[in-house]
This record gives structure tokens, sequence and C-alpha cells, in this order.
């Protein structure tokens, strides 16, 4: 079974080192993620490195398509951030995912963007992360050396960077990788080191995973350095007690670890460890923990994990001298590997040479021809894999001399097997021919056994006379229990009238309920619909209500535009030809121009005041154009009016985008009077049919527990409008942080 000891630890690293790599969200976090990530603002830090945990989710969802797109619509965004450290974080982790779906030239692609920008980004976490990236591709592309030097140039970034918790993962991804290296290169001091670390950093950051995948390094590494040396049994014993902490860690927070197959795992380390190491004294341990980790594959469906336990029982099952219990052991574990996708040669000629060995020891020598046969197969298969390897051709060549020499002492000692079996089977028709006559024997003590029983038969008569006595007191026994059963069928009548009485009392409350019930719900449905009328009421009011402010806002503006702006124009115009004609003293002159700058000025504030109430653009031009001239208008010197929209598609009537309109200008208006900022931003967005709209400056900011924004009048205004299209409003804002208000309604 040492094959299957060997092809059980490879099968361990692989899942090791896939857990670091990919991490399974579970449906609940990925809706989690999903909710955060659209609560917070576009564009902002927070979102920037949500961004990449929820893509990951996406990714390892078998939602491949939608996690590339995110990444792209966020690096697409932050390659206009200031700091460029969000752009080569998304950047890292589109160039792994690609890398993954063997996209290679994408993968390159998308990692030489994120390396581009290293000598501008400010954060040793970013770049420490960007190495690891560049040594993870390189491992996998089998650039070992390469790989640990961007590895160590990780390293020595993140020992800068603050320790963070997404730094303690950084660096526990770069000491995984370092030891997967080490381990496959046999370097057990470099391997040591870096498992030592792993475990330090991993109990230094609190993260079970991590915590569960070092301990598992450790008693391996420590394993294997007792395999090279067997006379040091500390070796063993530190082996034996990381495997037994990694144990007990998964027992105190199997809730919490993210892949429910690290428990068989372990069990499955701990058993192979006491049947190899402890023969005499851990075959009790061995069997136990074997038979966890199948309890546990059955309830994951990891049937790989079940090889490796099967032989630990097959094994102590010989041992015990249950040889049936053995065999069907091996059985399975063969069942269970040739249902694996990746089929390993190594172990199917071991348990197919198991299995012929324990057939010709039964007797059963066509089974073992099978299995022998069938070993013979695996073993052309495994030869022809082989070939398919090009990078070792030179190699190939040498060793398929010697393997088509072994293929044919192979068949030889198959043919000789096959006439051993020949033999094996004259013997056994010799033994048909011993049984047979042992059968005519039987016959004989047969026939003996008929006169035994006719004997026998002379007594049972003796015996039926007593029977005829038995059977009349019998007779008797019949009539005292009828009457018994009689009386006791009268007691079951009358429960059984008692038990209907009670049942049609029943009945009757539960319909008496159920009209209760139904009154009190058509009582409720009244209410209900009451209510409802008040709602569609106090909406038409509403309605109303705003209607007549516009029309009253465009009557005031064509009554000021027509009436008091040709007043002031007529007056400038007469005041312009006083001074050109008759006028020549140089005060009159200065007196008149003066009057006519301020009528200018007068007829200007006209103009923006008539538009401000009357906004033409929205009949003629909608919404996005109306916004647009209004943020040109308001901007100042002093403070910039910037107006952005993302994905946006007005699908909203001409009523409901003036009172939009509105609102935001009301908003906006406050900034202006009251922040004291130097940019006002005007965000609108649309996303599965609704609106999503952020007014953001960077001015002074207030407290928002000191002031009471809910008798404020002008955003009480702000409030009924919004009620009137049905949105929600929410307002951030600290101290010196500026004010960020955010307005979300549907777009119907």
């Amino acid at each position: 079974m040492g094959h299957i000891r060997n092809f059980w630890r490879s099968v361990l690293i692989f899942f090791m080192f896939l857990c670091v790599c990919c991490t399974v969200f579970a449906q609940e976090q990925l809706q989690e993620l999903k909710k955060s990530y659209y609560s917070l603002p576009l564009g902002s830090r927070e979102r920037f490195l949500l961004t990449g945990k929820y893509a990951q989710a996406l990714y390892f969802s078998n939602e491949k398509a939608l996690a590339s797109q995110l990444l792209n619509d966020n690096i697409q965004l932050a390659r206009n951030y200031p700091d460029k450290q969000y752009y080569a974080y998304l950047n890292c982790i589109a160039a792994m995912n690609s890398f993954n779906d063997h996209a290679f030239e994408k993968s390159r692609y998308y990692l030489e963007h994120a390396k581009s920008v290293l000598p501008i980004v400010n954060d040793n976490g970013i770049k420490g992360y960007v190495h690891y990236c560049d040594g993870w591709v390189m491992t996998r592309q089998n650039k070992e050396d390469e790989a640990v030097s961007q590895f160590h140039k990780a390293i020595s970034f993140l020992e800068k960077a603050p320790q963070t918790e997404a730094n303690i993962a950084r660096k526990l991804a770069v000491y995984k990788e370092l030891t997967a290296i080490y381990a496959n290169q046999r370097n057990y001091d470099f391997q040591e080191k870096y498992t030592s670390l792993l475990l330090e950093t991993a109990k230094e950051g609190k993260n079970i995973n991590s915590l569960f995948d070092a301990y598992m390094q450790a008693g391996y590494l420590f394993e294997e350095e007792y395999r090279s040396n067997n006379a040091d049994r500390n070796l063993l014993r530190k082996a034996e007690q990381h495997y037994l902490d990694a144990y007990n860690l998964v027992k105190d927070h199997e809730k919490n670890m993210v892949n429910p197959t690290d428990l068989a795992y372990v069990s499955v380390n701990l058993a192979n460890l006491y049947h190899e190491f402890y023969p005499d004294n851990g075959s009790k341990k061995a069997i136990s923990y074997a038979k966890q980790a199948l309890e546990i594959a059955a309830e994951t469906g990891q049937y790989a994990i079940t090889i490796p336990a099967y032989g630990v029982l097959a094994d102590e099952s010989f041992k015990l001298g249950r040889r049936e219990e053995g065999k069907k052991y091996l059985q399975q574990a063969l069942y269970n590997l040739q249902q694996e996708p990746h089929y390993d040669y190594q172990v199917g000629l071991s348990l197919f040479s198991r299995l012929a060995e324990v057939s010709v020891e039964e007797g059963k020598y066509e089974e073992a021809f099978n299995y022998q046969k069938s070993y013979i197969d695996v073993f052309e298969k495994a030869f022809n894999s082989d070939k398919l390897d090009k990078t070792k051709q030179l190699e190939l060549k040498y060793e398929r001399e010697l393997q088509n020499q072994k293929l044919m002492r192979l068949r030889l000692e198959g043919e000789k097997k096959e006439q051993q079996i020949k033999l094996m089977k004259a013997l056994n028709d010799r033994q048909h021919q011993l049984v047979e006559n042992l059968k005519l024997n039987e016959l004989n003590r047969t026939q003996q056994l008929k006169v035994l029983q006719l004997e026998r038969d002379k007594k049972e008569q003796d015996l039926q006379l007593s029977r005829l006595e038995n059977e009349q007191r019998l007779q008797e026994l019949d009539v005292s229990k009828k009457q018994i059963a009689f009386k006791s069928r009268m007691n079951s009548i009358y429960i059984w009238l008692f038990i209907s009485c009670l049942i049609v009392i029943m009945l009757l409350f539960y319909a008496y309920w159920q009209r209760s019930k139904a009154l009190k719900q058509k009582e409720h449905l009244h209410e209900l619909e009451i209510e409802k009328n008040n709602q569609q009421h106090a909406i038409k009011n509403l309605t109303a209500m705003l209607a007549g402010e516009e029309k009253e806002r465009t009557r005031l503006a064509r009554d000021l535009h027509d009436g008091l702006g040709g007043l002031l124009s007529s007056t400038k115009l007469g005041l312009s030809s006083i001074s050109k004609t008759t006028l020549e003293q140089e005060s009159v002159k200065e007196g008149i121009d003066k009057s006519i700058d301020l009528l200018d000025g007068a007829v200007d504030e006209l103009r923006r005041l008539a538009h401000n109430l009357m906004p033409d653009l929205i009949v003629k031009y909608g919404l996005e154009e109306a916004l647009r001239d209004y943020a040109s208008r308001m901007s100042q010197s002093k403070c910039q009016v910037e107006c952005e929209f993302l994905q946006f598609e007005s699908s909203l009537s001409t009523e409901q985008e003036i009172s939009l309109y509105r609102i935001i200008q009301e908003l906006v208006n406050n900034a202006l009077k009251h922040a004291d900022a130097s940019t006002i931003l005007i965000q609108l967005s649309a996303h599965k049919e609704r609106l999503h709209i952020t007014i953001e400056d960077d001015g002074k900011g207030f407290d928002m527990e000191s002031i009471d924004l809910q008798h404020s009048a002008g955003m009480h205004n702000v409030r009924s409008r919004l009620s009137f299209l049905q949105g929600e409003m929410k307002v951030i804002s600290e101290n010196g942080a500026g004010t960020t208000i955010e307005l979300e309604l549907p777009m119907i």
C-alpha cells in the first residue's frame, strides 16, 4: 500500500494549495457581498477594495462572465483615480482569473498593466501583492527560480506595510507558495523555515483556515524528514503533534472552516501515520481515523480521499486475519479510483497486483487471472501516457526501452501465471471430484435418516392422542376467551362513541373559530382599503400642489420676463440715448453709465431668475441637457459645479423630470450657500430600472446630530417631491469631510 500512501500525499498537497488560491463562498456570503458592493458609492476606495472579493466570489461560483465584466468596469474607473494602487490590485485579480481559465495572453496583458504603475504606487501592501501575483503565474509556468525572486520581493514590501488583515493574508499566501516550491525540490531546510514562518504568521493573524493549512504543512514536513532519517523519533512525534493540532482546530471551529473536507484530510494523514509508523500499538487509532475520513467523504462527495482510507483499513484487516473484509476494502478503493477524472496509474497497478495476490491465496484463480490482465492493461496505459510527455523526451528514450523490457517480462510472467492458473484449474477439477464423492456419502446418510424419521413418525402418533386431550381443554379456554372478547368489544364501542362526540364538539368549535377569524380578516381588509384610499388622496393632493406650483412659477417667470424685463430694457435704451446725444458733462455721463451697468445686472439677474423658475430645456431637450446647463450657469470662480451621467437613459415623464430638477436645484443651492465648497459633483446612474443620484461636495460638512434636517423648509420641500417620486434619500456628512447626499428612485 506504499503507492496508495504516495498518491494520497500528492492529492493532499494539491487540495491544500488549491484552497489557498480558491476561496469557496457560500450563496449567502455572495449575496452579502453583492448587497455591500452596490451600497457603496461608485468610484469610492471601499468599493474598489470590495470589488476584488466580490469578483473572486463570482468567479468561484461559476459566474465568470459577470466577474470579468465587474473587474473591467472598475479597472476603467480606477485608471482615472489619483492613486493607482486600486488599478494595480484589480489588474492582478483579473490576471490570476484569466490564467485559471487558460487565457494566458490575456493574463499577461493584465499583469503587465499592474506592473506598469508600480513606480507611482505608494502602498507597500499593493506592491507586495503585485510581486506575489507575478510569482504565482511564474510558478504555474514552471519558472520556479524566477518565482522565488518575485516572492522574496513581495515579502520585503509586505514587511514594510501596516499589518492589516489583508496584508497578513498576502504574507500567508507567499509563504505557502514558497513552502510548496521547496517541498517539490526536497529542500527540507528552506521548507522548514517557511513552514515555521507560515505557522507564526497564521497564529498572529488568527485566521482559522490559514492556521489549519500551516499545521498540515508542518506535519507533512516532519513526516517526510522522518522518512529520510528514521533514526530520529522526535521528528515523528512533531509530525503527529502538528496533525493532532490541525485535527483539534477543525473540531473546535468546524462551522467556520471554508473547506468541509479538512477534517477528512487530517484524519487520513493521522490514519496513515499510525498505520505506517506505529504498527504495534497504533492499529485502533488508524482504523478509527480512516473510518471517520470515509464518513466525511460520503457526506461531502469527495471520494478521492476514500482511496487511501480504504487502503489503511484493508492493511489492518489483513493484519487481523479478516481477509474477506480486507478484500472488500481493496475493491471499494479500486472502484472509487476508477470514478476519478484523473486516474493514477501507479495506485491502480498497486491495487490490481494486491487483489491478484489475494485471489490466488483464496484459490480463485480465474479472478486472479482477470486482475493480472487488468494490471497489464493499466501498465500499458501508463506506458503510453508517458510517451505523450514532450518535455522529457531525452529521458523517456531510455525509460521506454526499460519499460518495453519490463512489459515483455510482465507478459512472460503473465503467460507463466496463466499456465499456473491452468494447473490450478486441473487441481480444482480433482477437488470437484472429491466433492462429488462426498455428496454420494451424504446421500447414503440421508437414507439412513429417513429410516430414523419413520421411527419418529410412530412416536408422533402416540403424541397425537395426548394432543387431542389438550385440544378439548383448549376449546374450553376459547369459550371463556370469547366471553372476555365480547365484553372488550362493548367497552371499545363505548370508547369510540365518546371519541366521536368529542370530535364533533371540536369540529363545531373549529367552525366557530374560522368564522370569527374570517370576520376579523374582512375588518382588516376594510381598514387596509381605507388606508390605501387615504394614501392615494394624499398623492393626488401632492401632485396637484406641485403642478400648481410649477404653473405659478411659469406664470411668474413670464410676467417678470415680459413685464419687468421690458421696462428695464426700455429704461436702458432711454438712458443710452440721453448719454449719446444731449449730455456732455462728465459727472452726468458717469452717473448714467453706472445706471446702465446696474440695469444690465438687473436684466441678467432677471433672466437667470426667470430661467430657474421655468426650465424650458427640460421640455425641449430633457433632464440631462437641463442639468448640464444648470451646472455651467451655477459654476463660479470659487466653486465649480460638475455633472456626470453613467449609463443614464431617462424614461421619466416631464413632470417627474421637473420635480427631480427642483430637488437637485434645492440641494445644490444649499451647498453653494452653506458648504464653502470648491467642487460640487452631480452624478446620475441607472441600474436595473433604479435611478441613483449623488450630490457630493468637498466643503466644511456638518455634524448630523447637532442639525435637525426634518424642520428645514428646503429639505421639507425636497422630501415632499421625493415622496411624490417614490424615492429615498440618505445624507452623509462630518465636520471637515464634506457632504454626500444619495437619492434612489424607480425609473417608471
